[in-house]
């Protein structure tokens, strides 16, 4: 037990001697890189999935533009004498702007803001056949601050906080008959309720 402990802290000191000796962080001119959203990982399923991927790209040395997409899919289905099923999508665009305001050998520090347009569906099914449909569209935007970590050269995780704004307009349609306005509503979002945890990728 004794050794495997020493293991362990020789590798741990190890890897923090390199952090510290060998600058990994990327913010030069054509550094470019895949995001990975590691939100909603919980709800991967054979019939549920959330998730989003982007990519950004250093236009300039400590400037990026980055771009994400985000899609969610889920199927519920109720095993009663209608046979009822609910089936509910939703994609998202989101291009935004960064600059590294801070960098040490092994952590950025940036700051931005972004667009987000959005839309979604939610269709009720019985026996078969449409009994509603929801469709909304989101429009929105924000600013956000976070920290990039380089444990390597290639990868890092980044931690993003931001406030933003959005509104959503939807229609409504019962069974196959015409479409409604249905409601419309406004959110913000402020800290803890827009965190977001990224891995990142960087291929250049």
């Amino acid at each position: 037990m004794k050794q495997f402990l020493l293991v362990i802290m020789s590798i741990t000191i190890t890897v923090a001697a390199y952090a510290q000796s060998e600058p990994t962080v990327r913010c030069k001119s054509e550094a470019m890189a895949l995001l990975f959203d590691l939100k909603g990982l919980s709800d991967i399923g054979a019939n549920n999935y959330r998730g989003g991927l982007g990519a950004m790209a250093f236009i300039s040395d400590h400037l990026a533009l980055r771009a994400g997409i985000g899609f969610s899919n889920n199927i519920e289905t109720k095993n009663n004498a209608a046979q009822e099923e609910t089936t509910s999508l939703a994609v998202s665009i989101t291009p935004g702007l960064r600059y590294n305001v801070y960098n040490s050998s092994n952590v950025a520090l940036y700051t931005g803001g972004e667009f987000t347009f959005g839309m979604g569906e939610v269709k009720n099914e019985a026996g078969g056949s449409q009994t509603s449909k929801a469709q909304a569209t989101t429009i929105g935007g924000g600013l956000f601050a976070g920290a990039e970590w380089f444990p390597w050269q290639n990868v890092s995780l980044m931690l993003e906080y931001g406030v933003g704004y959005t509104g959503t307009t939807s229609k409504l349609t019962v069974g196959t008959g015409s479409e409604i306005d249905g409601p419309e509503s406004s959110d913000i979002s402020l800290g803890l309720t827009s965190a977001n945890f990224t891995l990142a990728w960087y291929f250049n």
